[in-house]
């Protein structure tokens, strides 16, 4: 049996009222035999070239046993070059471990046509990839999955799905209400412009202070540069560093999924930076896409603080949002969910609002979910890993 399992990531682009066109995946047959070298059972293969607008990455050991694990990467900041990922699991390169003799599977990957919140134009990457790929290498089947934002995109692929998918593993991504997740990024924001304006506001100009921080309604775009090439994580890491009580309360009040006294320090400083990860690099290029502020806290109430900035939402954006981004819990295959409980970037309440929309549709013989009792994003063993992965092709029987 030749499987193709697609780990299928990331984000979205141009904001039309439609969230699918169907004609990119057309005439894929004729464009793989174009773009694909012969494959010749036995030897080693390995390509890479431009699709559209993607790069895509393809690896088939001699040892090949047939099956597919294409593997798509999770968010990439917008101010980054398109390139393909170069990720690992426990320290091992993804493509190297997929494709080693212990495994035996082919490799494929593609960058997607842009980074940011591009998740209409990754399910037309991922389901022009998927075409190709069957119509090549003539699979039996075909698995899709994502990670983070990936899930997403693959989610609602699968919801979309057009004979190309039979089954999918959906790992850690905003799955269940993708609004609430741009009100729980924009509330950490608001809250640690709040509560740290003074420490922010006293960075001395020889190492670029005083910092703006932005807010939910606009990030400068000097802040992105000096977050993404300067010094900026440096600063804000020290400033977290200098009241650890502050930071605890900071994570409590904005309901970051952590039990501060369980983390260190350093945990929970990195918690805040990832989280702040966002905050700077994605709300502009989020902005941009939907038209319009999608984040709206003017009736927010946040225990014990009563100053805190208040932004009123687009209500046109948080509508393009909802038709955009939004999931409506009917799978069309089996698909396998991941998640960490203690998840601070992508909340694992994000899977049981997903599994309210299967119940309602009463689809859950479709699905399995696999809670992981750890913190960390995506933060997975090996073992983890693999396991859903055979039981999603369990599934597909």
């Amino acid at each position: 049996m030749v499987v193709i399992f697609i780990l299928a990531a990331l984000f979205i682009t141009n904001c039309s009222e439609s969230p699918m066109d169907e004609e990119v995946i057309q005439n894929t047959e004729l464009k793989s035999v174009r773009i694909f070298p012969n494959f010749v059972e036995g030897e080693f293969y390995h390509f890479k070239g431009m699709v559209n607008d993607d790069s895509i990455e393809v690896i088939i050991p001699e040892y090949w046993n047939g099956s597919f694990l294409v593997y798509a990467h999770g968010y990439v900041d917008p101010i980054l070059p398109i390139s393909l990922p170069n990720d690992n699991i426990a320290g091992i390169l993804l493509k190297n471990l997929i494709t080693s003799p212990d495994l035996g599977f082919a490799y494929a990957s593609t960058s997607y046509s842009e980074n940011g919140f591009a998740v209409k134009e990754s399910v037309m990457d991922i389901m022009f990839l998927g075409k190709m790929i069957k119509a090549h290498f003539k699979p039996e089947k075909i698995f899709l999955g994502g990670v983070s934002e990936g899930g997403l995109v693959a989610i609602q692929t699968l919801e979309k799905n057009q004979n190309v998918f039979d089954a999918g593993l959906v790992s850690c991504g905003p799955v269940g209400n993708f609004h609430g997740q741009l009100q729980y990024f924009g509330d950490f924001h608001v809250l640690f412009k709040h509560l740290y304006a003074i420490e922010l506001a006293g960075v001395p100009p020889v190492m670029g202070g005083p910092v703006d921080i932005g807010s939910p309604a606009h990030v400068p775009t000097q802040l992105m540069q000096t977050w993404e090439y300067g010094n900026l994580k440096t600063i804000i890491g020290g400033i977290l560093a200098s009241n650890i009580d502050k930071l605890k309360f900071l994570l409590q009040v904005a309901n970051v999924p952590v039990i501060v006294n369980d983390l260190t320090e350093e945990q929970l400083i990195g918690v805040a930076i990832e989280i702040l990860r966002f905050n700077i690099m994605a709300t502009n290029d989020m902005i941009e896409r939907v038209h319009g502020v999608p984040y709206d806290n003017t009736e927010t109430v946040y225990a014990g603080l009563s100053e805190v900035e208040r932004i009123e939402g687009d209500k046109q954006a948080i509508h393009r949002v909802k038709l955009l981004y939004e999931t409506k819990g009917t799978p069309g295959v089996p698909v396998v969910f991941m998640h960490t409980l203690g998840d601070h970037v992508v909340p694992a309440w994000h899977m049981v609002a997903y599994m309210e929309k299967v119940y309602i549709n009463e689809l859950t013989d479709n699905v399995e979910y696999f809670p992981i009792a750890s913190y960390g994003h995506c933060y997975y063993t090996l073992d983890q890993v693999m396991n859903a992965v055979y039981t999603m092709i369990e599934m597909s029987n």
